[in-house]
């Protein structure tokens, strides 16, 4: 496995004019290839491209939806179809019965670690390009600089949600041969390099809406990296509990929120397109008969209120993990289903508050799913970026898309997104602070909430259905929480944010300074609330619980190949060593 540190630059790269350039198979990048601006440019390109790869897209999905209370595995796949190795019944099954080998597919981190070595080839590489080409200033290194930086940030936080110890590598890797034993650093020091990182990324990135075409959402602006130090302070507050870190989350949102808002008010075009050239708001987003088409459609993507997208459309590029999970697990029209479908908790409306729904008027519920608040099936097919259009006003849609590709974009970061982030460090500040009457903070959660939700409410049902501040005051860190599963669902989002409120709630308090293996590490163990959560897909939940008892059950192991090739690698310790398929 030696290929995720390759520097042969194979992948898809997308040009200004979304071209695709695929340069030369087996083209080293060494000093001779640095030389021109365009050179730059297609390394930049190329680690945005290891992030489309099909592995990091399902493994996004299985990551931060499956293996939360979303997805099942769908009960029509062939047994037989798909040998274990790959995508098939055995690997999805270890993950769906917490019995994770450390040889699974699923575990693998290969093309993060190669968009970090394209990053790390740029921050090494391409500053001595000025002087050689008058056509690449340093302004455009710092830019180019400021991405390499974020985008490397990006994929070190993510790895470590999912495997807490991660090695840094220390520099590019320049050939194949290259000493691949980086030691695992603790998730307090991946994270401060992030957030410093990206603290120098802001000072250099590219403003908010200036290209005017798919790079303001698929290259990270200033907004882009603002979301992604609120992921991490939002990350790392929730662990360490700490009042500091919620408030730099707050700053990074309000930032954004403040960024679109301009975006809006200085260009009326957009407001008239929505009705609001006279009107003035605090949120801009697409009005709930028009979000799906904007967001997930066919003819949008890339929208006004989306922040960073992977791209496929624009390139033409299909995506083939997002296909193979939810919408054809071969790829292939004749297979009409996914590899996984959503649980009946995200099907079904539930009046008690244990499900997902609250109300049958949320169109959510109908847009996001096929054959929504059906009592007829126990697994709904998940119709979020797999339909092309919107299904309608509160109507159930059972229709399949018979498209042969799929151009569906990867959405990151998102408006509501970041406003619910917000929101939720709000009432942890809240909270921390004492909950005096004086501190409004958690009313202003609560309105973000309110706005997201009433956003999927037509305007006769917002008078009956919009959330009352009186129903939740005193439970608004769980209102958070089931609005950001109902905003955000499949998208990779909902086993992180279930992280979070774990965190926050056990009785010993994590220690991100300490690996997993540590000798002297400390056993935390699941909030049982956390785990009544987590679990409800399950028939017998209290029977999974036995097998995700503390936090290193939370985490991935490394995959085995990645072991022998790095010897300094120590393997979760709840995890034990397994045949290779």
């Amino acid at each position: 496995m030696k290929k995720i540190f390759s520097i042969i630059l194979a992948s898809i790269a997308l040009t200004s004019c979304v071209d695709t350039v695929i340069l030369p198979e087996n083209k080293t990048v060494d000093d001779d290839f640095w030389k021109k601006k365009s050179e730059v440019s297609s390394v930049v390109s190329a680690a945005y491209a290891q992030l489309r790869d099909q592995v990091a897209i399902r493994n996004m999905i299985i990551w931060g939806d499956f293996r939360s209370d979303e997805l099942v595995v769908t009960s029509a796949l062939p047994a037989s179809t798909t040998p274990a190795k790959n995508l098939g019944p055995i690997a999805l099954a270890q993950v769906y019965s917490l019995n994770i080998e450390p040889d699974n597919v699923f575990t693998s981190w290969y093309p993060f670690y190669s968009a970090i070595n394209y990053c790390n080839l740029v921050l090494e590489k391409a500053e001595g390009v000025v002087a050689v080409d008058p056509d690449y200033t340093m302004d455009d290194y710092l830019a180019n600089r400021a991405q390499a930086l974020a985008l490397r940030a990006f994929c070190y936080f993510y790895l470590t949600k999912v495997f807490h110890d991660i090695p840094i590598t220390p520099g590019a890797y320049m050939e194949s041969s290259a000493d691949l034993n980086a030691p695992q650093a603790t998730p307090d020091s991946v994270l401060n390099m992030c957030i410093n990182d990206l603290k120098e990324a802001e000072q250099y990135a590219v403003s908010n809406n200036i290209y005017g075409d798919w790079r303001d959402k698929g290259y990270l602006n200033k907004d882009g990296i603002n979301a992604i130090l609120a992921d991490i302070y939002l990350w790392r507050a929730s662990i360490n509990r700490d009042a500091s870190d919620y408030q730099a989350c707050v700053d990074c949102c309000d930032k954004i929120i403040k960024a679109k808002k301009e975006a809006y008010e200085q260009d009326p075009s957009k407001r008239r397109r929505f009705g609001q050239d006279t009107e003035e708001k605090d949120y801009y987003l697409s009005a709930y008969n028009t979000m799906y088409s904007d967001l997930f459609g066919q003819n949008g993507q890339n929208a006004d209120e989306s922040i960073f997208e992977l791209q496929y459309k624009l390139s033409s590029v299909n995506n083939t993990g997002f296909d193979q999970m939810y919408f054809r697990y071969r790829n292939r029209s004749a297979d009409s289903y996914g590899y996984l479908k959503a649980s009946s908790k995200y099907g079904t409306v539930d009046g008690t508050g244990n499900g997902v729904w609250i109300n049958n008027a949320d169109q959510r519920l109908y847009e996001f799913l096929y054959d929504a608040a059906s009592s007829s099936v126990e697994q709904f097919a998940v119709r979020k970026g797999v339909a092309t259009t919107t299904s309608g006003l509160k109507t159930a849609d059972s229709k399949r898309d018979p498209r042969t590709t799929v151009y569906q974009n990867w959405i990151l970061y998102r408006l509501t997104d970041v406003m619910l982030m917000k929101a939720e460090a709000l009432v942890q500040l809240y909270n921390l602070a004492g909950k005096a009457e004086t501190d409004t903070r958690n009313e202003e959660a609560f309105a973000l909430c309110q706005f997201v939700n009433d956003r999927a409410l037509s305007d006769e049902d917002k008078s009956s259905f919009t959330l009352k501040y009186s129903t939740y005051k005193d439970r608004m860190e769980e209102l958070v929480l089931a609005e950001r599963a109902r905003e955000l669902c499949f998208e990779g989002k909902r086993y992180f944010d279930l992280m979070r409120y774990n965190y926050r709630h056990t009785s010993v308090q994590a220690d991100l300074s300490k690996h997993l293996f540590d000798e002297d590490y400390q056993v935390v163990t699941n909030n049982d609330d956390f785990l009544t959560l987590l679990l409800r897909k399950y028939p017998a939940p209290a029977a999974m619980k036995s097998k995700i008892r503390d936090e290193r059950n939370l985490y991935m192991p490394i995959n085995l190949d990645e072991t022998e090739i790095n010897t300094n690698l120590v393997q979760n310790p709840v995890y034990k060593s397994s045949t290779k398929y």
